[in-house]
């Protein structure tokens, strides 16, 4: 499989913005192979959607207007931050914070050394959901454990196939299904535990107070 690599020279300054933008002559929006982005450290910022049927790895900071999508991994030694989804076929890795306007999908693990925010829209992992941060987005499902060392707060259900663990508080604005156990230094708050039990922290269900009111 043929690999894409991209330096600080294919990224030109852009006259709206102080960021670099890529400007290579190459189509990354569909490209049949790997992408390698070394910049320096710096951030590399794409107007488009980034889509490589390998992976995708930087070196700094990825930043698209669009998509990043990759039918391996995704991995980053800074943000990954998108305008659309991220999308993975095996795992997605960041240096530091996951952020995308869309939802955030990885058959894999999902990894992230800071926060990971989906706005509104679902975190699905096929693996392990973990954060040294905040975890925030819409319905978010994790084949193996979720972990965070901040909050974990979802718009909808939190499934997970292992446990979950949060330094901070839960918070589903739906269901909790969980195989293991839920183990937090706050609240746990949802409509119904379905399935697990809390370790630690204090149990709130609002479908039992809303039944109680």
């Amino acid at each position: 499989m043929k690999t894409l690599k991209l330096t600080i020279k294919d990224f030109g300054p852009d006259r709206y913005y102080t960021d670099r933008y890529y400007d290579g002559p190459v189509d990354v929006t569909d490209f049949d192979g790997n992408i390698e982005i070394d910049t320096g450290g710096d951030r590399c910022r794409f107007k488009t959607s980034v889509n490589a049927s390998g992976y995708i790895k930087s070196s700094g900071a990825l930043y698209a207007d669009g998509s990043v999508e990759s039918g391996d991994y995704i991995e980053s030694g800074g943000d990954i931050n998108s305008g659309g989804y991220i999308k993975a076929t095996r795992g997605i890795s960041s240096g530091c914070g996951i952020s995308s306007v869309g939802y955030i999908k990885s058959f894999g693990d999902i990894k992230s050394i800071d926060y990971i925010n989906s706005s509104g829209c679902d975190i699905n992992s096929g693996g392990h959901i973990s954060s040294n941060g905040d975890i925030k987005a819409g319905d978010i499902h994790s084949g193996g454990h979720i972990i965070s060392g901040g909050y974990i707060k979802s718009g909808g259900d939190i499934n997970s196939g292992r446990y979950i663990f949060s330094a901070d508080f839960v918070d589903s604005a739906g269901y909790i299904k969980s195989v293991g156990y839920v183990y937090t230094k706050g609240l746990v708050t949802c409509k119904k535990l379905t399935s697990g039990g809390v370790a630690s922290g204090k149990l709130v269900e609002t479908t039992l107070v809303d039944q109680a009111c």
